[in-house]
């Protein structure tokens, strides 16, 4: 386990995000799960193939495109970077734990991703979950696997207001079409829900109820968020009949109970019934060019430690950008750089943002159940009253926390940019992002969020609390988990995702989205926007 001084350090830069501890290596694990998780029914890749349409990446994004090509019978590869993490009820699961994780965890890193000074242990080297990019000014987390983000989020689809969202994205997108027609699908095939009555009155989400209360009687809105999660899968857990995973807040490295409604258990899982899309994981896009028709992939096929196995060339008529924010955005940079995709406008690149996420806690000074009862399930709207700006936080378990706080994520509607340019001396596109002391607007997000946990701290009784919300609230200029941006809409794409200059190009992903999802966690409108993407392309763009 970190330090305790230690972790103080780390908080602003993401600790209240991911559990804390990763500092232990356990190579034999890792190796011996890995092999039971690929699919029968993911491509082998031969050394040259040419396919009507390639997806790059299996996210919130991808898996969207790839299943309304499939239900209209185009004939479809899904190249994801990482594996496959197969779940089966009742069986030990594939993922490593915040408690004690492994190389499974960290996408070939050799190090703790969340220690940034001081000894660290070594940790082996595998194609895990989670990556951390060292930017220019700030660190961003991103994941891999097929399932993408929904692999390690906390299966929060949460849904942005109608003001916030009318002050993010262009007036060309309804907010009411949204709501009536793109939002509901999402959450209908993912099958998400609030948290039952019955689990939240459970011992393990003490904290859940603890943050009701002291909204309550803050007069802070609250509201149950629609999860991803079986709740049925829940209950086995608080019964006892399987591995104790959501209900001991194990939500960032995966759930071995298999509660995740991840991706490859709906949108994915359907392309591939269809028998018109292939998944091949462990295939790594490193070069996109423009052919007279269509489009050409270099593909890196690797091993379960990121060895390069092979080299495979991959020819298309229609491209889909579903790499994430990061992936999606680095590769277009690149191709524009280097000359591959030579009709890239000087938009790409730019409008990146970080969700507007802000990470503070609150001690109560008595137990507050935080280091249990998951995912998060509870948000607070403070849209009306916050002199700042609209805030939405929401409160999540971690691990390791402290006894007595409880932890959150903030949101909000951030005014900052960022911009990425390639480097040829690190041969590689590099973000850059101001840091919180020379940005007004990352001081105006530290300032809402203050406000809001102030304002929740203020219910503490003075008896018997130690509450710490103004110093142990940071802003998050330094890191994100919610990469946003990059190949933005009405700028280098138009609101459909079709890249400006080409024709079969599309983004699908969170690279599309200015800035951040209007106070909201981004997996829902993402997934949402995809929707609403691939209504509008196969209905005129695909032959």
């Amino acid at each position: 386990m970190l330090k305790t001084t230690r972790r103080k350090l780390i908080l602003g830069s993401l600790a209240s995000l991911v559990a804390a501890g990763i500092n232990t290596g356990h190579a034999k694990t890792a190796k011996s799960e890995s092999t039971k998780s690929q699919s029968s029914t993911d491509s082998k890749l031969p050394t040259s193939l040419r396919v009507k349409a390639v997806v790059i990446g299996s996210g919130f994004g991808g898996s969207v495109a790839a299943y309304h090509l499939g239900r209209n019978k185009v004939e479809t590869l899904v190249l994801e970077r990482g594996r496959r993490w197969d779940v089966k009820e009742g069986q030990p699961g594939p993922f490593t734990t915040s408690k004690l994780p492994d190389g499974r965890a960290l996408w070939l890193s050799e190090t703790d991703l969340l220690v940034t000074d001081g000894p660290q242990d070594p940790i082996n080297r595998y194609t895990g979950l989670v990556e951390r990019y060292n930017e220019d000014g700030i660190i961003v987390w991103a994941s891999s696997g097929v399932g993408g983000g929904s692999l390690v989020y906390n299966t929060v689809l949460l849904q942005p207001s109608k003001a916030n969202f009318n002050k993010v994205f262009p007036s060309s997108i309804n907010y009411d079409e949204m709501s009536r027609e793109y939002y509901p699908r999402v959450v209908e095939m993912m099958d998400a829900g609030p948290i039952p009555d019955d689990i939240l009155s459970s011992p393990n989400y003490l904290g859940a109820r603890i943050f009701l209360d002291f909204a309550a009687r803050a007069g802070l809105p609250t509201q149950r968020i629609n999860t991803a999660t079986n709740w049925h899968i829940v209950r086995k857990e608080l019964q006892g009949k399987l591995e104790a995973s959501a209900i001991a807040g194990e939500i960032w490295y995966g759930g071995n109970s298999g509660y995740k409604n991840s991706l490859d258990k709906n949108y994915l899982l359907h392309a591939q019934k269809s028998g018109h899309v292939q998944i091949s994981p462990l295939s790594n896009v490193t070069e996109i060019k423009e052919l007279d028709k269509g489009f050409q992939l270099s593909v890196d096929r690797l091993d379960e430690s990121g060895t390069v196995i092979s080299r495979h060339t991959i020819t298309c008529d229609y491209l889909f950008m579903g790499a994430g924010s990061m992936g999606t955005t680095s590769l277009l940079v690149k191709a524009k750089h280097k000359g591959t995709l030579s009709k890239l406008n000087n938009d790409i690149g730019k409008y990146w943002g970080n969700n507007g996420d802000t990470f503070g806690s609150i001690r109560i000074g008595s137990p507050a159940g935080s280091s249990h009862g998951g995912p998060a399930h509870i948000v607070g709207l403070d849209y009306q009253d916050n002199p700042y700006g609209p805030q939405t936080v929401i409160a999540f378990p971690q691990a390791d926390n402290t006894h007595d706080s409880l932890i959150f994520l903030g949101m909000a509607l951030p005014d900052e940019t960022g911009y990425w340019e390639y480097s040829d001396q690190l041969n590689r596109a590099v973000l850059h992002w101001p840091s919180p002391g020379e940005s007004d607007s990352l001081k105006l997000m530290d300032k809402r969020m203050h406000y809001t946990l102030n304002k929740l701290a203020s219910q503490v009784s003075p008896e018997s609390s130690r509450v710490a919300a103004v110093e142990s609230v940071k802003v998050s200029g330094g890191a994100t988990a919610h990469p946003c941006g990059g190949v933005v809409m009405d700028k280098a794409c138009d609101t459909y995702g079709r890249v400006k200059g080409y024709k079969g190009l599309y983004v699908v992903d969170g690279a599309l989205v200015p800035r951040g999802t209007a106070a909201a966690n981004p997996a829902l409108t993402i997934a949402a926007l995809a929707e609403r993407c691939m209504d509008n392309i196969i209905r005129n763009d695909i032959a």
